[in-house]
């Protein structure tokens, strides 16, 4: 392992290498080198360069490296922000981020709420599917209708959950969502659990995962729900703004 990371750091530095240099570069034999190379080229991580026994970084290095890039900048950006949404609405508030290649999210952060009876947000840290409660659907609502579609479409109607939905109601309920700008759900993934999602997006405008305000449903209210859906909008709206989003763009429909 410790070879591959010299490897890994190595096309992190200077993005073509052949297996003699690479040799002379990090001090791995040529054998394990040619070994290293080409299993990485076998997982897509590096690609054939233009010159023969030359490896440069593949499409599925360069994507990984971008997906950590984002996930990274997105939590040191957003904690402030999250901070300051939880003390507003008073309950917990979650980061999670979309992964469009496995259509599912997790969470990478949270701000929890000082009430004794709280949300157990460490239970979407694990890769969720995007058509349950807010947490997903704060996502799923705001994808691109051919992305939407695409996740609809592998769906059994009816849609499967704590309480199955038929596809046409689901999909009335993510337009309604998108229209409001914000996502309510109440206990769709877990009994007895309220939450309030809205997309986070990056600098060129893509969907890349949500803020959550989540609560016990003994602690909710129409009236609640409604505050809460504004401030958690507008907190994604603040951190899309600081990952590069133009919201006014967006709005003319740049």
């Amino acid at each position: 392992m410790a070879r591959w990371v010299r490897v890994l750091e190595a096309f992190a530095e200077e993005g073509e290498w052949g297996v003699r240099e690479l040799t002379r570069s990090t001090g791995i034999p040529r054998s394990a080198a040619h070994r290293i190379l080409h299993d990485m080229a076998a997982l897509g991580l590096l690609a054939p360069a233009d010159d023969p026994g030359r490896f440069r970084v593949g499409a599925d290095l360069a994507r990984i490296g971008l997906l950590v890039a984002e996930h990274l900048d997105v939590r040191r950006v957003g904690r402030p922000i999250l901070e300051h949404a939880s003390a507003a609405i008073g309950e917990t508030v979650v980061l999670a981020l979309y992964d469009p290649v496995r259509r599912k999210f997790s969470a990478v952060d949270a701000v929890e709420t000082s009430h004794p009876i709280r949300y157990l947000w460490e239970s979407l840290r694990e890769w969720s599917d995007l058509h349950l409660g807010s947490s997903g659907k704060g996502i799923l609502a705001f994808l691109p209708p051919a992305e939407q579609a695409a996740i609809l479409d592998r769906l059994p109607d009816p849609v499967p959950g704590r309480s199955p939905r038929s596809k046409a109601r689901l999909r009335s309920e993510l337009r309604a969502a998108r229209r409001r700008g914000y996502v309510v759900s109440h206990g769709e993934r877990f009994e007895g659990a309220v939450g309030v999602a809205a997309p986070i997006r990056d600098a060129r405008g893509r969907v890349i995962g949500d803020l959550i305000a989540t609560w016990p449903d003994n602690r909710t209210s129409e009236d609640k729900e409604a505050n809460a859906g504004a401030i958690v909008r507008a907190a994604a709206d603040d951190l899309s703004r600081r990952l590069g989003w133009d919201d006014a763009a967006s709005n003319r429909g740049g």
